[in-house]
């Protein structure tokens, strides 16, 4: 294991985490400034294509990029090469299939049938969809490249062009809208980017990692007959994110209104930093702890782990905190009164934004060793209850509906991860004497850097 590597890992997830952080805070009052409350509440309903299909992936990428990991710390390179180029194959299978279907739906729906505004007509928002979900679409490409760089120890590569590629995209949305355009220019120029940005990861990927060329020559049935029940799990694990991230954004617009939208984006955007900040040490160190694991080094994957908890447990309590007792004053400056939201919404966001602070970074160390399936499955079956929940209670209470759905789905992911972690590691005695020196040494950062030899 390398502190230098954890070291860099750290520093460059908390840069992608202040650049996510300022272009979302940059974004929200300039779309809502430039395009109005209506017009931005149905762009925010569009961009949760792109969004749904990234996380959902087709399970395919996570599952991947964990498989890599072992093949790759095994120094079994053809195998890895056999598990990108089958991925490879089924992505672009599916991706082929998936815009050739849901494009033809799209421009069959009947007039009125989507959101529009005066400025903002059918066909306009026909092409503006199919645009993001091309993005959507390639955007797995992507990062299905990245896999090859955080399999082969580059993580922090990867982050760096994940992040790059992201800010350029938005802050050239911004620009656009600052001129005066609209979401259609916006949408062509995020798939323009795009694509440009997956032939420069081509290339880079492939001069760095020469034994991992991205193709599909070496596909094998026998690799995904392995990989895709994994993949299956880290899709329903996408489709449960998707559920209480996207979903309850479009059926929080069609019940209540798309003017109810930007008061539950504004305070989901300021919940959701304090994941951002829960995950900064814990995907760079769930890359080691797959290592460690993959060795059978449970006394090394136990010290990871407490080190990760005891971050997550701090930035969970002050960070749902601050939202609950300063949400309310910092939205109306932070949007110059343009946004106004509820105590009970900003009350049952503090508890989702506390319950998914603790989570999700737990469970980046379950998904980096392929376990997804204890946890998936519940997130997805508390997901479909959410948006169920929104549809119900969405006319009579608004953006609070979309509240209690986030309050409830992050509550039950949390307990499936805990049992999960509670029955599977905890029981080896390495694995908790590993994460009771963690605790004791979080005081003396030396004792504690020490221990990550």
């Amino acid at each position: 294991m390398s502190r230098k590597r954890l070291s860099i890992g750290v520093a460059t997830h908390m840069m992608d985490k202040i650049v996510v952080a300022l272009v979302q805070f940059m974004s929200v009052p300039i779309l809502v400034n430039g395009w109005g409350l209506n017009l931005f509440g149905i762009w925010s309903m569009m961009i949760t294509i792109p969004t749904f299909l990234v996380l959902t992936d087709f399970g395919i990428v996570n599952s991947a990029v964990a498989r890599m990991t072992r093949q790759v710390a095994c120094d079994a390179w053809d195998e890895a090469r056999s598990t990108l180029h089958t991925a490879w194959t089924v992505s672009v299978t599916l991706i082929a299939i998936f815009l050739t279907a849901i494009a033809a739906i799209i421009w069959s729906l009947p007039e009125g049938s989507l959101s529009t505004t005066a400025d903002f007509s059918t066909s306009d928002a026909r092409a503006t969809i199919t645009m993001l979900l091309a993005y959507g679409l390639l955007t797995i490409l992507f990062r299905l490249n990245t896999a090859v760089l955080r399999s082969t120890m580059r993580y922090s590569l990867a982050v760096v062009l994940g992040t790059g590629s992201y800010a350029i995209e938005t802050v050239t949305v911004m620009t656009l809208v600052f001129l005066g355009y609209g979401p259609l220019l916006a949408a062509a120029a995020m798939l323009v980017l795009r694509i440009l940005m997956i032939i420069a990861l081509l290339i880079v990927s492939a001069r760095l990692t020469p034994r991992l060329k991205s193709g599909f020559a070496e596909s094998s049935m026998a690799t995904w007959q392995e990989l895709w029940r994994p993949a299956l799990a880290a899709s329903a694990l996408g489709f449960g994110q998707v559920g209480y991230l996207q979903g309850s954004v479009l059926v929080l617009g069609m019940i209540a209104g798309p003017a109810s939208v930007p008061a539950f984006i504004a305070v989901r955007t300021l919940s959701r930093l304090g994941v951002q900040m829960s995950t900064l040490v814990s995907l760079p160190f769930s890359q080691e702890f797959a290592y460690a694991m993959g060795r059978d080094e449970r006394l090394r994957a136990g010290r990871l782990f407490g080190i990760v908890l005891i971050v997550a447990l701090v930035t969970s309590i002050s960070m749902s905190l601050g939202l609950t007792l300063f949400g309310q004053a910092f939205i109306a400056f932070w949007t110059r009164d343009a946004i106004h939201a509820s105590m009970p919404l900003i009350l049952l966001m503090g508890i989702s934004s506390a319950a998914s602070m603790l989570w999700n970074p737990l469970a980046n160390f379950i998904l980096s060793i392929n376990e997804q399936r204890s946890y998936s499955y519940a997130n997805v079956v508390a997901s479909i209850l959410g948006v169920i929940a929104i549809y119900l209670l969405a006319q009579g209470h608004g953006a609070t509906a979309a509240g209690f759905s986030f309050a409830f789905v992050d509550m039950v992911t949390l307990i499936a991860v805990l049992w999960h972690i509670g029955r599977q590691w905890f029981p080896s005695t390495d694995f908790r004497v590993g994460v009771t020196r963690s605790g004791k040494e979080f005081t003396r950062p030396i004792a504690l850097l020490r221990g990550l030899r």
